[in-house]
């Protein structure tokens, strides 16, 4: 053939068949008789459309293939039913700017333009006729009717359909489904759209994948709209059309029979694992929803959905709980607890337990310990760990029905997830003199039941350092000695209403012996109990702080104005209100009031 009088070249990317009839159009040749000048011997070479291109370098034209020609064309990974081949789709306004036919409007699935934000046309919306390529580029109907007039805009979530199936053209692309991303190529996008466009339909689901005339663009835009609507929410509208299914089946076990042509997409039709995706949403929903049994049957589902399933089958459960079935269902007819009752067509009835409903009624034993082995766990004694039981420093259950003599039970998880609090608010205590563990601290400080449940409730808290290595009991925490000195007595100082005689003594600054000459002669009030036989005097706070309030000793007062206590007894007039030239007492004691009348420069 000879070199064409017009020539217009072809655009990169531009899909071959599209380019062939605008070339021959260019040149007012009918298509079919352009091919046919051109095919020479066999097919349509690269050579012998270069030389009627007079020379011209070909590009990289794209799909469908055309059986005519032996030119290379980018299918994208397609097969040749996924192309349009009788019905094309444009987009005006495109055609408007440049006139040639863009790679993307040749896929069946493609419906939107991600340029202008509207649906491609693929008929003339006043004849209704199909148009051919040449009246496509001129932008006019036989019929007169301006194609550019014609526009339907598209949803947003169509849009972002759309946006992702042009960009796979040119490599895979990216889907944020919430939590979920997944990277899908064009051949993958495309067989999505095709089979879960249709998951809308709910129960009346026939054959999906299976699309007759989806060349027509209203059946095209079907399944974009439906895909669209369901990865815009997702996973939430697919569980919505899941719930279709099972209220359509309630009484049916099966999960095959339930979800039907469903089941046969995601498991079968779409086995790639570029949709896992869908089958991890589709057994989230089984374990959130499904009544019936999962069980080994089900080989194609992730062992752990089948593990952590709650509904679990009679016999099964039994089986677990070392219960005979037939007690089993006896409990299950007296409502003892909630059971689910299936009537299939198969000749016994089914019957599904929560297993989490029944661990509330019967405890698993494995996930207890008794006292004694806690204890030995956790390095105390068992005295000792009853008091952190009595005050709640650690949760126990009392008399679980394993019929053992020791009635006190302590969930595993309670236990381990104590000690991985304490160690996870460890810090890096040296083994040094000023170091002392809790046991030591138990044996010789006189810890109380009440201060000790504080304690181990405090460090929980970070509420002091301590140090408890991985490999370290709970009797093995160390604390600095100082440390644990004053937050028993400040414990201390905040729980009690009495003190002895020795510590109210540490609290005034004073000697033992002028507390009791104190007490003696009714200065502090303080009350005389009975203790392993011995007599014993405790002063209550209210009186020491009413003490310190009142009376003031003379060495204090000679401290606080930087003298002796002799040289402020001469230069003061007051007289003190026990005192050795008083009443013959250690000390000389002021009231406060008298002191308040006394000249300052004679105190001064």
């Amino acid at each position: 053939m000879k070199i064409l009088p017009v020539r217009p070249l072809p655009v990169p990317t531009e899909p071959l068949l599209d380019y062939l009839e605008r070339l021959a159009n260019a040149n007012s040749y009918n298509p079919r008789e352009f091919m046919s000048a051109l095919n020479g011997a066999d097919s349509i070479t690269p050579e012998a459309l270069t030389s009627v291109l007079n020379g011209r370098a070909l590009p990289n034209f794209s799909g469908p293939a055309v059986q005519s020609a032996s030119i290379e064309v980018d299918t994208f990974g397609l097969q040749a039913v996924d192309f349009t081949h009788i019905n094309r789709r444009w987009c005006p306004s495109c055609i408007a700017q440049a006139g040639w036919m863009r790679p993307i409007w040749r896929l069946k699935v493609a419906t939107i333009c991600v340029v202008h934000r509207t649906r491609l046309v693929q008929a003339c919306s006043q004849c209704h006729a199909s148009p051919n390529l040449q009246e496509m580029l001129h932008g006019t109907c036989k019929c007169g009717h301006r194609f550019v007039e014609t526009s339907i805009q598209a949803t947003r979530t169509e849009l972002q359909i759309a946006h992702a199936l042009s960009d796979s053209l040119n490599g895979a692309v990216t889907l944020n489904l919430g939590e979920t991303d997944v990277k899908l190529f064009t051949p993958q996008l495309v067989r999505l759209i095709c089979y879960i466009g249709q998951f809308v339909k709910g129960p009346l689901l026939r054959r999906p994948g299976k699309i007759r005339e989806l060349e027509d663009i209203s059946v095209a835009a079907g399944l974009v709209a439906g895909t669209a609507k369901l990865l815009a929410d997702w996973p939430s509208a697919f569980w919505s059309c899941l719930e279709s299914f099972v209220e359509v089946a309630p009484a049916d076990a099966s999960v095959r029979r339930v979800f039907g042509a469903l089941y046969h997409v995601l498991y079968q039709d779409l086995r790639d694992p570029s949709f896992q995706f869908l089958r991890d949403a589709f057994e989230l929903f089984l374990l959130e929803h499904w009544r019936g049994e999962l069980c080994g049957r089900h080989r194609l589902f992730n062992h752990q959905t089948i593990q952590d399933h709650r509904h679990q089958g009679l016999a099964r459960v039994a089986r677990a709980s070392g219960m005979g079935s037939k007690t089993l269902r006896r409990m299950v007819h007296q409502d003892r607890f909630p059971a689910n009752r299936f009537d299939p067509s198969s000749k016994r009835q089914l019957i599904t337990i929560n297993k989490e409903a029944l661990a509330c009624i019967l405890p698993d034993q494995a996930a207890y310990m008794d006292l004694r082995s806690t204890a030995r766990l956790l390095g105390l004694k068992r005295s000792r760990l009853r008091q952190l039981i009595a005050h709640g420093a650690i949760l126990a259950d009392a008399k679980p029905d394993f019929a053992r003599s020791n009635h006190w039970h302590l969930q595993r998880s309670e236990v381990f997830g104590l000690l991985e609090d304490l160690r996870r608010g460890s810090i890096d205590v040296s083994v040094d003199a000023g170091v002392v563990t809790l046991n030591h601290a138990l044996r010789y400080w006189r810890v109380s039941a009440a201060e000790l449940g504080t304690l181990i409730r405090t460090a929980r808290k970070q509420g002091i350092q301590y140090g408890l290595a991985v490999a370290d009991r709970l009797g093995d925490m160390r604390f600095r000695k100082s440390d644990l000195q004053v937050w028993l007595r400040d414990a201390r100082a905040s729980t009690t209403t009495w003190v002895s005689i020795s510590r109210a003594a540490e609290l005034l600054g004073l000697k033992e012996q002028v507390v009791y000459e104190l007490v003696a002669r009714n200065f502090l009030i303080a009350d005389v109990i009975a203790k392993g036989g011995h007599a014993i005097r405790r002063i209550a706070l209210p009186s020491l702080q009413q003490f310190e309030e009142t009376y003031i000793a003379v060495s204090e007062l000679a401290k606080q104005r930087n003298t002796s206590s002799r040289s402020l007894l001469r230069q003061i007039a007051t007289r003190p209100v026990t005192g050795p030239d008083i009443d013959g007492a250690r000390q000389y004691f002021f009231r406060r009031v008298d002191l308040a009348a006394e000249p300052q420069e004679a105190i001064g």
